[in-house]
């Protein structure tokens, strides 16, 4: 049996994988904990626009992760239930300074191997004509898509159900005791276990220091989002600001997001993080101030010193302990060749040595 502690897209993806590789699996979460990065996500599949100089392995294994998503597109069921789109981005410049970063950017993008174009005002509003005509210009960038987190991870656990896997919320997971590495006890219950994933997120360190008396260089960055109602007005394309990004959603719904503050585990909403949302799209649209709050959403984002993920076995004493955390803002993206390269440790076959890149093995802890 297969144990996955965390119950957020990441966990809930690996789940899917091993059932339909014939494992069984039981995933366990808390019940009483917000903020996880999931539900604040606004689901950007954007791997050359949030890929940074410097991050080769990331932005390679956003790529292939993207890849995926894009094989995804032709299944029917799972475009239609998860809100998959394949509407490309435009990154906005409001003014000349923006144009000037834009250009920079398509420079960069040249260098990785990412070919886009960059459009006059004119040109951005014909393809976005519900846009401000202050618009100076904007890249226009295909394969830069986006999926609903909330429909995704309604759809991977309606999957998971379906195919016997066993979804179980109870008290904060704090610490593990193990018995040989082939038995674990948390919250008073005791199983046998093949592998066990920790994909807890921010959380997941809390877990391995009670557990192994060591820490991943890992913090939590808090982010807030929104989803707005923009009543009769429909965005074709995912928007990229100088601060911000927006997602089109079903019936006029934008998703909004996201600021980024290093604030601990605190999950409250501050009025300042509203006025930075609400101020950096302002100047973009018209009639904002018609706008409708529906939602706003936090999420607290588990960020690696080096910025990459850790993933696989979290030591040569413990080999039945997979880490499977610290996607900081592209745990949607990478969700999918994340589950592949779970499954592949899950059931011991070979991992790719780019894979092993991401090992928790970097830290020598």
């Amino acid at each position: 049996m297969i144990i996955i502690l965390g119950a957020g897209i990441i966990g809930l993806f690996s789940a899917y994988n091993l059932l339909k590789e014939g494992k069984q699996v039981k995933i366990f979460d808390s019940k009483n904990i917000s903020g996880n990065a999931t539900d604040a996500s606004v689901g950007m599949l954007s791997p050359a626009i949030e890929a940074k100089p410097g991050e080769n392995e990331l932005y390679y294994l956003m790529k292939e992760s993207k890849n995926i998503w894009n094989n995804f597109y032709n299944d029917n069921k799972l475009r239609n239930k998860t809100g998959l789109k394949n509407n490309g981005s435009l990154m906005v410049a409001l003014n000349e300074d923006d144009e000037e970063k834009l250009k920079f950017k398509q420079q960069f993008f040249k260098k990785i191997g990412y070919e886009c174009n960059l459009l006059s005002s004119s040109e951005t509003l014909k393809l976005e004509p519900c846009l401000n005509s202050n618009i100076k210009s904007s890249l226009f960038c295909k394969d830069q898509d986006q999926v609903n987190t909330k429909t995704l991870k309604n759809f991977l656990i309606e999957e998971i159900k379906e195919m016997g896997g066993e979804i179980f919320y109870g008290e904060k997971i704090r610490k593990l005791t193990l018995k040989e590495d082939k038995s674990v006890t948390f919250n008073e219950l005791n199983m046998e276990f093949e592998k066990l994933i920790i994909s807890c997120g921010s959380w997941s360190n809390e877990i391995i220091s009670n557990s192994f008396g060591f820490k991943f260089p890992l913090i939590p960055l808090k982010g807030v989002s929104l989803l707005v109602d923009s009543l009769n007005d429909q965005l074709n394309y995912n928007l990229w600001f100088r601060n911000i990004y927006v997602a089109p959603r079903k019936n006029g719904k934008l998703a909004i997001g996201a600021t980024e503050e290093e604030k601990g585990f605190d999950d409250s909403v501050k009025l300042d993080e509203l006025y930075f949302l609400t101020k950096s799209i302002w100047e973009s649209f018209p009639k904002l101030e018609e706008f409708k709050l529906d939602e706003i959403n936090v999420g607290l984002r588990p960020s690696v010193i080096d910025g990459y993920p850790i993933l696989g076995p979290i030591s040569n004493t413990f080999p039945n302990i997979i880490c499977c955390f610290g996607h900081y803002r592209h745990g949607i993206l990478l969700a999918p060749i994340t589950a592949e390269i779970m499954t592949k440790y899950a059931l011991n076959k070979n991992v790719h040595d780019k894979y092993k890149y991401f090992s928790p093995s970097r830290f020598n802890l």
